[in-house]
């Protein structure tokens, strides 16, 4: 019976060398909506509330995590639209 080969008769393993991926720069295809800017936020064409579209308003507290593809909105104390973003 051969002796079972140690840890030091293992292949090396070549480092990951491939570069980080950037998500799209419109994951959350924001650009579509600038034509909103300055709108009511309860007008039509404007994306409904949810997992992946967050309304944000002056003294929102939202979270810091990053997601390409939510849709942030931002909207002022009016409730008219001041932007969109991807985060």
């Amino acid at each position: 019976m051969a002796p079972t080969p140690g840890p030091e008769a293992a292949a090396p393993v070549a480092p990951n060398t491939a570069p980080p991926v950037s998500p799209p720069e419109d994951a959350c295809h924001a650009t579509q909506y600038a034509g909103l800017i300055g709108k009511p936020i309860t007008g039509s064409g404007v994306p409904a509330e949810g997992p992946d579209v967050r309304y944000i308003r002056p003294g929102t507290q939202v979270t810091m995590d990053f997601r390409a593809d939510r849709l942030n909105i931002d909207i002022d104390a009016a409730e008219k639209i001041t932007g969109f973003r991807c985060t």
